[in-house]
C-alpha cells in the first residue's frame, strides 16, 4: 500500500499565505504564481519559531539566490497583469451585487430577521459547503485552487523520497508543472472556471514566465533544487 503524502507545517502554510496573497491582490483564485509568494513569505512566517524553521527556509533561500526574492516575484506578477497574461483586480460578489443596487449586507440581515439565524446559519453553510466544481478548495475558505497539479507534483516528489512535502518538495512541484501549458491536461469543468475567472486557457505558465523574465531557464532552476533536495538528505 502507498504511504499517504504528509505535508510538513512549513509547506502546509503556503497554500494559505498564497490565499493571503490573491486576497490583498483582490484576485479570486489561488494560481502557482500565489504560492511562489506564498514559499517566499513562508521563511518570514515561520521564522521566529526555530523549532518550525530548521531547514524548511531553504526553498526561499534558493529563489533569493537565483535573484527572485518577493520584491522581484511581486514585480513580476504586476508585469503580467499588465501585459493581461493574468487577470487584474477583480470586484467581489458583494462588489458586483452592489453596482446593481443590492445590498448583501442588509439583504443577509433580513434573512436572519425572516427566517431565524439558525435556519440562515445552517443554509449559509450548505452554500458554502456545497461541491459545485471538480477543483479542490483553500484550507479554510472558499478561494478556488487552480494549480492543483502543483500539490500532485509536490507529493510525487516527496513521496518517491519516502519523506513529507517540505517547501523544496512544492518548489519542485511548482517548476515541474511549470514546464506545461497552463491548460494541458485540464477538464472541461476546469477549463469553464478557468474562464469565469479570467485566467488564460492557453499558453505558458506564468511561473514559467517568471523565471525566464529573470533570465533562468526552469531546467537549471529544478536541478538547484534537486540538488538541495539530494544535499538534505
Amino acid at each position: 500500500m502507498q504511504k499517504a503524502v504528509q505535508w510538513t507545517e512549513p509547506a502546509g502554510v503556503v497554500p494559505h499565505l498564497g490565499r493571503e496573497v490573491a486576497e490583498a491582490r483582490h484576485q479570486h483564485y489561488i494560481g502557482p504564481e500565489h504560492l511562489l509568494v506564498g514559499l517566499l513569505r513562508q521563511a518570514e512566517f515561520l521564522g521566529q519559531v526555530d523549532a518550525l524553521r530548521q531547514d524548511d527556509d531553504r526553498a526561499a533561500d534558493l529563489l533569493r539566490a537565483h535573484g527572485l526574492d518577493l520584491a522581484t516575484v511581486r514585480a513580476g506578477i504586476d508585469r503580467l497583469v499588465a501585459e493581461g497574461v493574468l487577470p487584474g483586480p477583480q470586484l467581489s460578489d458583494k462588489e458586483l451585487l452592489a453596482t446593481l443596487g443590492i445590498d448583501l449586507d442588509a439583504v443577509e440581515e433580513r434573512s436572519k430577521e425572516e427566517f431565524g439565524w439558525e435556519s440562515w446559519y445552517y443554509a449559509a453553510q450548505w452554500l458554502r459547503l456545497r461541491r459545485v466544481q471538480p477543483l479542490p478548495h483553500a484550507p479554510g475558505g472558499g478561494t478556488p485552487l487552480t494549480c492543483h497539479r502543483v500539490l500532485l507534483r509536490a507529493g510525487e516528489e516527496a513521496v518517491a523520497r519516502d519523506t513529507d512535502v517540505g517547501p523544496l518538495h512544492l518548489l519542485l512541484g511548482l517548476l515541474r508543472d511549470a514546464e506545461r501549458p497552463v491548460a494541458e491536461g485540464l477538464s472541461p469543468g476546469e477549463l469553464r472556471l478557468r474562464s469565469m475567472l479570467g485566467l488564460p486557457i492557453s499558453g505558458p505558465s506564468p511561473v514559467r514566465l517568471l523565471v525566464e523574465g529573470e533570465g533562468l531557464a526552469l531546467e537549471g532552476l529544478q536541478a538547484a533544487v534537486r540538488a538541495a533536495l539530494d544535499a538534505g538528505e
